[in-house]
């Protein structure tokens, strides 16, 4: 990590309409090492919005207002899911550009989604402070088929060793 990073520090207030509602009881500040689709095919401001921001500051209308789901910046900690997430997603475009990095607690708080609710992938919702530059803290992942090939291969290699044992 950047020496610059290491030392920027950002107040750890939330943007305005965050008083819209309550954080879980569960968000707490943690480092995950986390998947990102990007939108804009760079680690940007731009691919790195929460979901209040992103749809223009107007809620999804089939989610409650006071789900704080709404508000987070959606990361996941397998690359499989990530990608399912982006091929879902009719504004991904393949090639998919995916980033890698960490929820750095300077940045916001985290919770994996399924302490929450009902869902059985890894996604994490990020709370993000004001002003927070979280893009800082990941790099995108030059050829995104060979990385998850790599996880896969390494993924089931451990699962085989499992079974053996």
């Amino acid at each position: 990590m950047n020496e610059v990073l290491t030392q920027k520090r950002i107040e750890k207030i939330f943007p305005d309409y965050f008083e819209r509602f309550e954080l879980p009881a569960g968000a707490k500040e943690e480092s995950i090492q986390v998947y990102r689709a990007c939108r804009s095919g760079k680690c940007d401001k731009a691919s790195f919005m929460n979901s209040y921001e992103q749809n223009g500051y107007k809620l999804q209308p089939m989610l409650s207002a006071d789900d704080p789901g709404q508000y987070s910046l959606s990361v996941y900690e397998k690359p499989t899911h990530v990608k399912r997430f982006a091929s879902m997603d009719s504004d991904m475009h393949v090639p998919f550009k995916i980033a890698i990095g960490y929820t750095l607690p300077i940045y916001g708080v985290t919770q994996r989604t399924r302490e929450r609710v009902k869902k059985r992938d890894s996604h994490v919702d990020w709370w993000l402070y004001k002003d927070a530059t979280p893009y800082e803290a990941f790099e995108l992942i030059p050829d995104f088929e060979v990385h998850l090939q790599d996880y896969i291969r390494k993924r089931d290699g451990e699962n085989a060793q499992i079974c053996k044992n």
